[in-house]
């Protein structure tokens, strides 16, 4: 594939008119990047191929036929021979495979070898939801789709050639639409120191370590109540009841952030659920995530006016969070500095609180206790300065990470790792038959003998007691039941 083609994706406001909107390019691979993307409303016609390969002009090519462009009189002629169809629970990634597989291949002036079109997960989802497809939030399911088929348009322009050549591609939807009325389902909103300030779903709260919370009502870290309330619908303000499905929060784990889902219940049954996420404030530095934007931009803010900061950051940087934060038009907004918590308090750079939480949490995780003091660790393997300490039930991703050849386990919902052997333990197998200590001087009472062949799990590194021989604390140790084995008589 040469590097002087790139293929674009976007669709026309019309099926002969083609009328592109401005936007920024969004690389798909080192030879292509998608353009912009509006829906159109088309036929599945399909269209009269030709063999014969133009060497004046840009086209694309599907089953190695040539696809004419549109012309005045064969205005589908552009069509690909062929659909794709999309429902309601299909994913992303299945689309975007079909059009791959297509096997679409565009050629330029400039690139007579041809370039096969391969776009990502990302620019499928963002032509599809221009077409008017509704995905979930982390874009990855179609949760909603249109009542009619309609046509995606490719358009290609070689890097040194202004000529270009467009092609569309049918989609056949299938399956139930998103006209599903919900005029009639319960309203939840929230309030801001008695401010209306209109639907909870989506919005990011910080709280103070170590304050009480209720996940209806509850303060932020300003010391300003948040009421969270519902209503029948958007006719009745009549109260509807309202229950958290989901609290998570525990607001002793400084710089956590926890997603909170509340359903509300009508008089008729009909419910509405909304999710919101509540991030805790915290001394130590905390990660800023660009959410798929190449930076994250900072403000500074005067009164109730919000002014563009000349300072940028990078996904991953790490800076201290104050614990003020700014809502304006409902946006949360949160000091921070890279100097320390202090100098955040008294700084007017501020980011939007949504770039302290990660996208989406961690899934499938698991609660387990921490059997060692446990250093925190970064994804490259330095001490974070703070500890996890034994007999402590700690949250954890139970898929082993390996960082410069140890192996870890991720902090749920943190970008902090502690050691496997720490929390699970490590499998040792006895070379003698054993006895289990409580110290260097004492047996554990109500244990007995442990015998060769016998596997034990053990946690963390050996200990040498006062006696200078090292043990294994080993399962079911508790600081009111000490366990340990010497490390003697594992192999």
């Amino acid at each position: 594939m040469k590097k002087n083609t790139r293929i674009v994706s976007m669709a026309a406001a019309a099926l002969l008119a083609v009328a592109p909107v401005a936007a920024s390019a969004v690389p798909v691979n080192a030879a292509i990047s998608l353009g912009t993307v509006t829906n159109t409303t088309g036929t599945t016609t399909t269209t009269t191929a030709t063999t014969a390969k133009p060497t004046d002009r840009s086209y694309f090519t599907y089953g190695n036929q040539v696809i004419d462009a549109a012309s005045t009189t064969d205005k589908t002629a552009n069509i690909v021979p062929t659909t794709i169809s999309i429902k309601v629970k299909d994913t992303v990634a299945s689309v975007t495979k079909s059009i791959n597989d297509l096997g679409l291949v565009f050629f330029s002036t400039n690139n007579a070898s041809g370039e096969k079109v391969s776009l990502k997960d990302s620019e499928v989802a963002a032509i599809l939801k221009n077409a008017g497809v509704t995905l979930d939030k982390d874009n990855k399911n179609i949760t909603a789709v249109p009542t009619s088929d309609f046509n995606l348009t490719l358009t290609g322009t070689g890097s040194t050639s202004t000529q270009t050549a467009t092609v569309q591609i049918p989609v056949v939807v299938s399956g139930p639409s998103s006209t599903t009325d919900t005029t009639q389902n319960p309203v939840i909103n929230w309030s801001l120191n008695g401010q209306s300030k209109g639907s909870v779903n989506g919005q990011i709260f910080q709280v103070a370590v170590g304050s009480q919370f209720n996940p209806t009502n509850f303060v932020n870290s300003n010391g300003e109540p948040v009421i969270i309330s519902a209503v029948q619908n958007s006719n009745n303000n009549t109260a509807a009841s309202l229950e958290a499905t989901s609290n998570p929060v525990n607001t002793s784990e400084a710089g956590r952030y926890y997603n909170v889902t509340l359903t509300a219940t009508g008089l008729t049954g009909k419910k509405t659920t909304a999710t919101y996420t509540v991030l805790i404030t915290s001394s130590q530095k905390q990660t800023l995530y660009a959410n798929g934007a190449s930076s994250i931009a900072t403000y500074r803010i005067y009164a109730n006016n919000v002014l563009s900061g000349s300072t940028t950051f990078k996904d991953g940087d790490q800076v201290y969070v104050a614990d003020q934060t700014r809502t304006i038009d409902n946006v949360s907004y949160s000091q921070v500095s890279t100097k320390s918590k202090s100098d955040a308090n008294s700084s007017n750079i501020w980011v939007k609180t949504s770039s302290l939480v990660k996208p989406a949490g961690d899934t499938n995780t698991k609660t387990l206790p921490v059997m060692v003091d446990s250093r925190a660790y970064d994804k490259n393997g330095n001490y974070l300065g703070h500890m996890y300490y034994a007999y402590n039930d700690i949250e954890i991703v139970p898929t082993i990470v390996t960082i410069n050849g140890k192996t870890y386990y991720k902090v749920a919902n943190k970008d902090e790792y502690v050691r496997v052997t720490n929390i699970t333990g490590t499998q040792r197998k006895l070379r003698h038959n054993a006895y289990i200590y409580w110290s260097s001087y004492r047996r554990t009472p109500g244990t007995g003998k442990m015998y060769k062949g016998q596997t034990v799990t053990t946690y963390g590194a050996s200990y040498r007691f006062k006696n200078g021989k090292k043990y294994y604390r080993i399962e079911g140790c508790r600081n009111n039941n000490k366990r340990y084995i010497k490390a003697v008589n594992f192999y």
